[in-house]
């Protein structure tokens, strides 16, 4: 299906694993935040990070990422995603920055509360960048599935599961406005199973083995992991990355 994702992954040490059929996903730990911190990560749903450079809006290519002057990641660009890491509540500025200097931000984020995790996204297009902010359910011991919106193209997004051995049985079990994250429980375990996002249409797909190639029945649980999180980003024309990235999170 039209899963796409450039990968792409920061110095954190996760790897994205190309899909088969054009997507990746990330394996991520989500450690409690302590109560006087939070725990976030950064992803970058902007097909183009563009800068005024000679008086012309150009992409600024493979950038790195900076909180409050501060580099957090060291390659940032279109499909990303990082692990989660630890930062102080209140409100941060988000910079993408290149090797020559040219920048996307500050991007300031929503006020981010204490003890809670969050999912940070880089949307929109130049000049009107903005930083979205997810706060993480709630960790469970059953199968999930969940869906972040964050594609201005797409103001509501569908979302459900799908029988990944035969690509078929399709069920829609839930959407998200753009913005909001939507989830849904799959029950106490589940094999064999996938998430579908809608638009793009027909749909774009995501499994857990496409994310983590041992998880070869597509189970969830999995190891620490019990929820398949499916993000939906606008599409990057051209490109093989997009607009749906994967992640296997507790």
């Amino acid at each position: 299906m039209n899963v796409l994702l450039r990968s792409i992954w920061a110095a954190s040490g996760l790897a994205l694993a190309l899909a088969a059929c054009g997507g990746s996903g990330s394996s991520s730990s989500t450690l409690p935040a302590q109560a006087g911190s939070v725990r976030v990560r950064y992803g970058d749903g902007a097909p183009s990070l563009e800068a005024l450079i000679n008086g012309v809006p150009q992409d600024i290519g493979n950038a790195y990422l900076q909180v409050d002057s501060k580099t957090v990641v060291s390659v940032f660009d279109y499909g990303s995603m990082t692990s989660f890491l630890t930062l102080s509540p209140g409100v941060h500025s988000l910079t993408a920055r290149d090797t020559l200097g040219y920048a996307v931000g500050p991007l300031k984020t929503p006020s981010l509360s204490a003890g809670k995790r969050y999912t940070l996204i880089v949307v929109g297009s130049y000049p009107n960048y903005r930083v979205l902010a997810f706060e993480e359910p709630a960790a469970a011991t059953n199968a999930q599935l969940s869906l972040y919106e964050a594609s201005p193209a797409s103001k509501k997004a569908e979302f459900g599961t799908f029988a990944v051995s035969s690509s078929s049985n399709f069920k829609e079990l839930g959407s998200a406005n753009f913005g909001s994250v939507a989830t849904v429980s799959l029950g106490k375990s589940v094999t064999n199973t996938g998430g579908y996002v809608k638009p793009p249409n027909p749909h774009a797909t995501m499994t857990p083995a496409l994310i983590d190639t041992f998880d070869t029945k597509n189970a969830l649980p999995f190891h620490n992991a019990s929820r398949l999180s499916l993000f939906l980003f606008d599409p990057k024309s051209g490109s093989s990355t997009g607009p749906v990235v994967g992640s296997l999170d507790e």
